[in-house]
Formats: C-alpha cells, structure tokens, sequence
C-alpha cells in the first residue's frame, strides 16, 4: 500500500502543481508529500519533477508516469467502489431525461414496472426534445434517438426507430400519392423541428442505399404526436416512427406512403457521463433499460 501511497502523492502534485495543495487535498502534511514523492523517484531511478525555488514542472518521465499511474488509481478507486457496492441496495434520487416521443410511448409505460423491482429509488423524469447538456444538469442518464455526437458519453444501444412516411386518405385523393421519392417535393410536407437534426431533410432506404430528400414544408412542429393529428386532419405528408401511427394506420386514418423503400432507421441509446463507476441506482436502471428494450409502445 506504501506504493500506491506515493502514488497518490505524486498525481496530486502533478494535478495541483504544488506540495502545499496537495498536501491539503490528501490531509498530509507537506513534508510527507515530499517524501513520498522522493521515495517514488529513489524507486523508480528518475526523477518526475523539475524543481527550483520559484517552479514546479514534470519531467517528460513524469508526464508519462502521472499518465498512466492516474489510469491505474482510477481502476484502483473502481475496483474498490464496484467490491463495495456489490452488495448495495439501489436507492436515492434518479434524474432522467428522454425525449417527448420515446418518453411518453415508451419510457413513462416502462417506470411502475422499475418502481416494482426498485421501490427505494426516486424518478425525476424530464421528457423534452431540447438538448441536455447531462453534466451541467447533473442528470444521470439520457435516452436519446439519432446519431451520437457526445464523445464524453458512455452509450448503450437499445433499439431502432424506424421512420415512415404517412398521409390521410383524403389528402391523398386530393393531391395524389407520391410514388418516388422525388415526388415529394411537390407535396405539403409537416416538418419536424429538432435542435440536433436537419428538419427539411427526409431519408430512406432502398436495396442497402440510403436516399435523401429536401422537402418544403407548410408547418414545423417539434413533436411527433402535433404532427399525427396534423396528418389525420389533411394538412399533409409527415416523416413520424411507425409505432407513433401504427394504429391509425390499421384503421385506415393514414396511409403509408412509398412502401417500396424500407423504412430509415434512427437508433436509440441510453447514455449516461463517463465516470469509473456507476452509482448503484444508475446501473440498475441502464441495465432495467438494455432488458426491457423490446418493450412495445403504447401509444393512445
């Protein structure tokens, strides 16, 4: 343990650039700090600082060192926390978000079930299509449709939305029905509105390729339910996922339109911020999420 002592010694120096702070982080006084970082280099044969009265600095042995022995601690910690939390009952306060239209079909059917298998933890759900930033709101875990951009984000795939092209009866007899793709664009198209996407571009797949279509649209919305109720009203052709209009479809309200291109695909993760360690309560609900990710929509 003396090493891994020493270690934590150096790695707070490092981080802090001086003795005296890591020496307060650590609870140490700053002649230990020096002396455990002394002994490390006496160890190693190098040494990891270049010091003088007025700078601190690492070496280039040093960098390399505080690089790898940091990954190492952390494991370190990760190790401990997983062994200690083995046995750890899931409880407290779990802040999740999704997005209106997989929060309200999918994940709010899912939560009495969670409740039942985990009744000591709390859910504050945020259902949006607004960009959350899960760091600066402290949320613990996202569910997010579409590509990934987050490159500090762990994400877990659960599922593919697919995307279809739909119109009522009516519109359809009035305007006619599209058979390519090009052909949209001299329709009245519902858009829809997302911080994240390209709105006035539809996408579709054909034989393993993927084509993509610039339409006009005669009114945007960001949510998907505003543009179902447009699309039975006449208004035009929505881009929706299909489970969002599967019931209106077998009643006949809506149409599904081009059925020679395969329906796109959007995937939908879980994410949630990169640390070392889940919290009990977060791996409890990744892993409820991965499990139940064949759950059907409920859609009224």
């Amino acid at each position: 343990m003396r090493l891994f002592t020493a270690m934590r010694a150096f790695n707070s120096v490092a981080a802090h650039n001086s003795f005296a702070a890591a020496a307060r982080e650590l609870g140490m006084s700053t002649s230990s700090v020096s002396r455990h970082v002394m002994e490390l280099e006496d160890e190693l044969g190098v040494r990891l600082f270049n010091r003088t009265t007025r700078r601190l600095s690492l070496t280039e042995q040093g960098r390399q060192y505080h690089e790898r022995s940091a990954e190492i601690l952390d494991d370190l910690d990760d190790l401990h926390s997983v062994t200690r939390d083995s046995q750890a009952k899931p409880t407290g306060r779990l802040r999740l978000t999704a997005s209106l239209t997989l929060g309200e079909a999918w994940v709010v059917p899912l939560l009495p079930k969670f409740y039942e298998l985990y009744p000591e933890i709390t859910v504050e759900l945020d259902i949006t299509d607004r960009v959350v930033d899960l760091v600066e709101e402290g949320i613990d875990v996202g569910i997010r449709s579409g590509e990934l951009k987050e490159s500090t984000m762990i994400a877990r795939k659960l599922m593919d939305q697919r995307y279809i092209a739909c119109a009522s009866p009516g519109y359809c007899k009035e305007h006619g029905m599209p058979t390519e793709l090009q052909h949209l664009q001299d329709h009245k198209c519902i858009q829809y509105v997302h911080p994240a996407r390209d709105w006035e571009t539809w996408w579709f797949d054909l034989d393993g390729k993927e084509y993509r279509v610039v339409i006009a649209g005669i009114v945007a919305v960001n949510n998907d339910w505003a543009i179902r109720d447009f699309m039975v009203a006449g208004m035009g052709i929505g881009y929706i996922p299909d489970y969002v209009v599967e019931k209106d479809i077998a009643d006949g309200r809506l149409v599904r339109l081009l059925p020679d291109y395969d329906a796109s695909t959007d995937p939908v993760h879980v994410v949630y911020p990169h640390k070392r360690h889940l919290t009990a309560k977060t791996r409890a609900f990744v892993d409820f999420l991965v499990a139940n990710a064949d759950a059907p929509m409920e859609v009224w």
